[in-house]
């Protein structure tokens, strides 16, 4: 019986090892995607936040932070923007809610449009992908 229970302790110990090398091994392969993904999560809120109180300055300093991590998102999964058809269109519907919309100007006019149509780039892409 002891013998029993050792054996199994054993198999449950090496279980979790290997588990968490699994774990920390995927952790690691997908760190740069995760990272943009958190970075664009936080600029977002930024342009959100923003639109909302009117400080046309922030709002395109952010938005243009946005392009910037869409061209990350490039970067971070060529092939998929290469191969995949819906990732390809989920990627091209964020590019063009990102660009200024004509008319805005400097006061910043259609501002929370503009973030709500980013949002919802952003989360239909999550909804396909996550």
């Amino acid at each position: 019986m002891p013998r029993n229970i050792l054996f199994a302790a054993a198999l449950l110990l090496l279980g979790a090892i290997i588990g968490s090398a699994i774990a920390r091994y995927n952790a690691r392969q997908h760190q740069h995607t995760r990272a943009v993904m958190a970075l664009a999560q936080f600029h977002l809120d930024r342009l959100g936040a923003a639109a909302q109180r009117a400080q046309c300055a922030d709002y395109t300093l952010e938005r243009e932070r946005l392009g910037r991590i869409y061209d990350e998102l490039l970067q971070a999964f060529p092939l998929a923007y290469a191969q995949d058809a819906e990732f390809h269109k989920r990627a091209d519907a964020l590019q063009g809610a990102l660009r200024p919309t004509a008319g805005a100007g400097g006061d910043c006019a259609g501002a929370a449009a503009a973030v709500k149509r980013i949002r919802d780039a952003c989360d239909e892409c999550h909804h396909e992908y996550r």
